[in-house]
């Protein structure tokens, strides 16, 4: 027997999750379908600092200083609902080291000129590698950086569970198994392997399996998964140590976390997108790559590894607006590694064009039209 639901969202990551919470929370009732293996959130650990980036891509620039806004709000409303969020997301600070001085000093210009947009930003400091490892003794970097108060970390896996919670104390319901999308007159059929839903909206927000589900409408897509994996080492010493997370220009990301943990990562691997084991050498490679600001932290062992697929568009634009021809098929992916930063966004910004008809996002976002096409 069919099960018809107004809304129906396939994808239980940060982008779905967050999605289900808001229809949910405005009394819709809603049904999130997840296979849950290789979600991107599940294995995600994030910076929520994306205003000092060299990224030259402006919508991209767009979606993710809203989204580090939007964050400010999301936590409000989780916690109102009676939802412990305070250690989800949390302003740490964040120290990017720099290599130049010329970088620094844009840093403290950004900062003045991007206030009024971000009002998130607070106090820029440039700080010597003394001053570095007096404030995070474990850091040893060759380099000096900049500390941005404002900028914070976020724990994904965390966060979409705390959702999920959310969605069924409100009446939403999930379901986690794996779905195949089919066109039924002018509604949508989900099929799992026991269960069948009908759905008058539906939300594609499941990664890079939002390609696979597209292609039995006929449609294909501009979206390749990444694969990502991360580390964490513990130490009951470094419970709340107030340290602030890490930029360096490695590329490695360090996030320590009141519970004494500390995450350092992550890869960014594109031929091993579909293989979700933990690859040694990869792990090995990123604390090498972080020895050079974290000099002990090969004597450490391994607390946790991480692994997750990233959804990323060739050219860099995410994926979001309702399909060609299908105006109540919609779908957010292709956020890649700023996921969790814009993530929360777009998904409020989503149920508001549902429930609302409007939303604040100016039309050269809306990319499904470009990023979609009939086969």
């Amino acid at each position: 027997m069919k099960k018809h639901f107004p809304f129906i969202i396939v994808g239980g990551g940060i982008v779905g999750s967050t999605a289900a919470y808001y229809l949910t929370r405005s009394g819709y009732p809603v049904i999130l379908l997840d296979k849950e293996v290789g979600q991107a959130s599940q294995a995600a650990a994030g910076i929520i600092c994306p205003w000092f980036s060299k990224r030259r891509n402006k919508k991209w620039y767009h979606l993710v200083f809203h989204g580090a806004e939007f964050y400010r709000q999301f936590i409000q409303d989780l916690t109102e609902d009676g939802f412990d969020a305070s250690s989800l997301f949390k302003e740490t600070g964040t120290l990017i080291l720099r290599k130049n001085e010329k970088d620094l000093h844009r840093d403290l210009e950004n900062a003045d000129s991007k206030r009024e947009q971000s009002p998130s930003i607070g106090k820029v400091s440039t700080l010597t590698q003394e001053a570095i490892h007096d404030l995070f003794p474990l850091i040893d970097s060759p380099w000096p950086g900049s500390l941005i108060k404002g900028g914070g970390r976020v724990d994904g896996q965390a966060l979409v569970a705390l959702l999920h919670k959310a969605i069924l104390t409100k009446g939403g319901k999930i379901v986690k198994k794996e779905v195949q999308l089919l066109k039924e007159g002018k509604s949508f059929l989900i099929q799992s392997d026991q269960d069948s839903f009908t759905a008058d909206q539906v939300l594609l927000a499941a990664g890079p399996a939002v390609k696979e589900l597209l292609s039995s409408l006929r449609f294909d897509c501009n979206l390749r998964p990444q694969k990502g994996q991360l580390f964490s080492i513990y130490h009951p010493q470094w419970v709340d140590n107030n340290w602030p997370v890490i930029m360096s220009p490695g590329g490695i990301d360090i996030l320590p976390f009141d519970n004494g943990e500390i995450v350092i990562g992550a890869s960014h691997e594109d031929d091993q997108a579909k293989d979700l084991t933990i690859n040694p050498m990869v792990i090995k490679e990123l604390k090498t790559k972080a020895e050079q600001i974290f000099p002990d932290v090969f004597n450490y062992p391994l607390y946790r590894v991480k692994v997750g697929t990233r959804a990323f568009t060739d050219n860099g634009d995410i994926l979001i607006g309702s399909i060609p021809d299908l105006s109540n098929l919609w779908t957010i992916s292709g956020l890649g590694s700023s996921g969790l930063t814009s993530g929360p966004y777009l998904a409020y910004q989503w149920v508001h064009k549902i429930i609302n008809n409007y939303w604040d996002l100016p039309e050269e976002i809306i990319s499904s039209h470009q990023l979609v096409h009939k086969i």
